[in-house]
Order: C-alpha cells, then structure tokens, then sequence
C-alpha cells in the first residue's frame, strides 16, 4: 500500500477481508489479462519478422499462433481445475501467471514462427489463469454477493484486454515487438506478486476418499442440467470474437492511409472495444434486479450481430473503431450474465473443475475462431469474416431464448 494517500490506507483496511482479496484480485486480474491479450494488437504484424512473407501465409500463420495457446489451455484446463479443488486455487493462479510471465519474456528471443509456436503451446499447457481466478473470488465472496462480485471482477478481465492491445501497440510501434513481450512477462510476474502479498484464502482441501479422476469429475460437471448449453454460448461467442484477431490488423492497415504507427493504431480500436464492455458490465449489477440473465443474453447477442455487420460495411479506420465499441457494449452485456448463470448451476465443491471445464470451451472457441477468420480471410476476404461473426451472434441469440434454462435463478424466465 505504499505510495497510496492516507484516506485510501484507511478504506482499504476498513473493508471485509473478502473484499480486500477480491480488489488484490481485480489489480492481478487487470495486469494479467492485458499481458496476457496483448499480443492481439500486433502479433500479425509481427509473423512476417519471423520469417513469414506472404499476406495469406501471414494471415494463416497468425491463426495458428493465437489459436495454438487456446487449444492447449482448453485441453490442460479441467486438469488444472479438478487440482485446483485439491491444492487450493490461490496456488493455480499463481502457477499460470508464474509460467506465462517467463514464457512471455522467452518468447522476445524467438527467431522463427516455429519457436514461437512452441512458446504458444507451452503457455496453454500451463496455463488454466481465468478458470482458477474464478473459482478463486467466487469461492472468497459470500453468497449473497456474488452478482456483485461477478460484475465487478467482470471488469477487471475487459479492462485487461482493453488496456493490453493499447499497451502492446504503443510498445511495439516505439520500442519494437521483442521489447513489447518482455513487458507483457514482467506485467504477468507483478500480478504475481500481487496475489501473493494481498489475496488471502481459506482453503479447506477435498478429503481423500473424495478424489476420482479429473474425467470422472469433468463427466459429473458435464451431467449438471442446463450447463452444456451454457458451454456451447461460451464456445461460440470466444468463436466469434477471436474470429477477428488474425485480420483485425491486417484490415486497419488495409482502411489506414498511414502505416507508420499501425500496431497503435490496432490497439487502440481493440481498447474501444474493451472500454465499452467494461461500462457494460459495470452496470449490469442493478439491470440483473430488472431483467433476467437469460433476457440479457439474448437481446445483447442479438444486438451484437447488427454491430459486427456494421463493421463488414466499414469503409474507414473511425467507422471501424465507432462500431467496435458499440460491438464492445454488447459482449460487455453478455459476459457477466454468462458467468453468472455457470456460477448458479454448479455446486461449491464443484467450481474448480466446473470453471476448468467451462474454461475449455470457451478456450476451444479461441482455438476454432483464429484458424476459421484466417482461413476465411484468405478465400473470401476479410469482410466475410465480419458476416461469419455476426451469424454467430444470432445463433448465440436464438439458442439463449430457446434454451438456457436457469433453476435457482432468482427470477423465472
């Protein structure tokens, strides 16, 4: 707390316990989460320093290398939530942000796609940050403020990604990409620290006689009424989003009549994204007393279609960025009502390995988006990217109005 004026001081040591380790949470979780989404503002632009020279090589390579971490991590993440259940999740969250910040600083010194590439794997597998942090507040906050919690820490992830691709861009076009990552890696080891001198947890570890198999435990979370159609959103709308990351910089640069600071220029239109989503979901705490989580899926997926049409028409770099942030608004919407709906058909013992298993999804969703947007991109264009994103959120719509069913919800549906 050093350097922080007195009456801050005396807030801070007046709250609950709880809520100290949930704002240490939000400060790692921001840190973080822009470490780790960063890399979105200028890892294509940076493919073709690896090695990579063609525009379709570069969109297809820039696929795999943002996919590659995603699928690792959704294959590693149920295996890391059943042992966070076991360990602790304080203790998960500090190996994911240990690993990602060395890996991140290695990855300055890859000198081909192919290093790279093994970097990526390496960060997936040992990976699991957003599952455990999950499991880690919802576990520390009381029942009854968990709509709370859920919203606020909601914002500490989009204000992550926000800050991060601006962040790295800013880097990247000043100082070079190798610099930008080396940032990224001492901003994962801050978070690190962090969580170690102000989260604090009670953990009470699973007897035991109490410990099948991480498959056994994910095949239980699986069976849980009403979660696989929860999994299925968070596959599409992670699909959807990451759809765009492989092209989003290659098409400013193709609306920008000046290149010379593109990687801020990218980030900076990501950051318009992020910053409405985080407006949103700080406000979704007193539109949940009124409206259903359901209802707020629905009718933000459905908006967020119109806005990511709207963004295939943009014949300008200030048309994209005002449509990305209306975009952002959206998904800002959605993703607390998500989270927040998984959090209330799971039981306590079970979050780990259930935020493990709803990780995976949406993990596979950043696996399948990347290499489909790039793929797309190099046969129909980038526009058709667009359109695919917004077909997504129309399916996202339809399939909460029709099926996601919430027992125990405060209010029917």
């Amino acid at each position: 707390m050093i350097g922080f004026p007195l009456e801050k001081k005396v807030l801070y040591l007046s709250l609950p316990e709880w809520k100290k380790s949930l704002a240490a949470m939000w400060f790692a979780q921001l840190s973080g989460m822009g470490a780790i989404t960063g890399v979105l503002a200028f890892l294509p632009l940076y493919v073709p320093e690896l090695g990579i020279t063609t525009v379709e090589e570069t969109s297809l390579w820039s696929g795999i290398l943002l996919s590659s971490a995603s699928l690792f991590a959704a294959l590693s993440g149920p295996h890391w939530g059943a042992y966070a259940d076991r360990s602790g999740r304080k203790l998960m969250v500090q190996r994911a942000m240990a690993s990602s910040g060395l890996l991140m600083i290695l990855m300055a010194f890859a000198v081909n796609v192919y290093q790279m590439l093994a970097l990526r794997i390496f960060q997936g597998i040992l990976g699991g940050f957003t599952a455990a942090a999950l499991a880690l507040v919802t576990s520390m906050a009381p029942p009854e403020e968990i709509g709370f919690t859920m919203g606020f820490y909601q914002t500490a992830m989009i204000a992550g990604s926000t800050f991060g691709p601006f962040f790295g861009g800013l880097i990247a076009d000043h100082f070079g990409y190798r610099q930008a990552f080396i940032a990224f890696g001492i901003m994962c080891l801050v978070s690190l620290v962090i969580i170690q001198l102000f989260v604090t947890e009670h953990f009470t570890p699973v007897q035991q006689a109490a410990k099948p198999s991480v498959i056994r435990q994910s095949k239980e979370v699986l069976a849980i009424p009403g979660l696989r159609s929860m999994l299925f959103i968070q596959f599409l709308i992670q699909f959807a989003i990451q759809a765009i990351a492989p092209i989003l910089p290659l098409f400013v640069k193709s609306l920008s009549p000046d290149t010379t600071y593109i990687a801020s220029t990218c980030g900076t239109i990501i950051a318009a994204a992020g910053l409405t989503s985080a407006m949103a979901s700080a406000s979704m705490g007193p539109i949940t007393h009124r409206y259903s989580h359901k209802s707020i899926l629905s009718a933000a997926g459905g908006f967020a279609a119109l806005s990511f049409g709207a963004q295939a028409l943009a014949t300008s770099v200030y048309t994209l960025g005002i449509t990305r942030g209306i975009s952002g608004f959206f998904m800002g919407a959605m993703l607390p009502s998500v989270n927040s709906i998984i959090f209330l058909l799971i039981p306590p013992e079970k979050r780990g390995v259930a935020f493990g298993v709803s990780s995976s999804a949406a993990l596979m969703g950043n696996v399948v988006g990347p290499m489909a947007g790039g793929i797309i991109a190099v046969y129909f264009g980038t526009p058709s990217v667009f359109w695919l994103t917004a077909a997504l959120f129309v399916l996202v719509s339809t399939w909460a109005a029709l099926y996601v069913h919430v027992p125990d919800s405060p209010r029917k549906d």
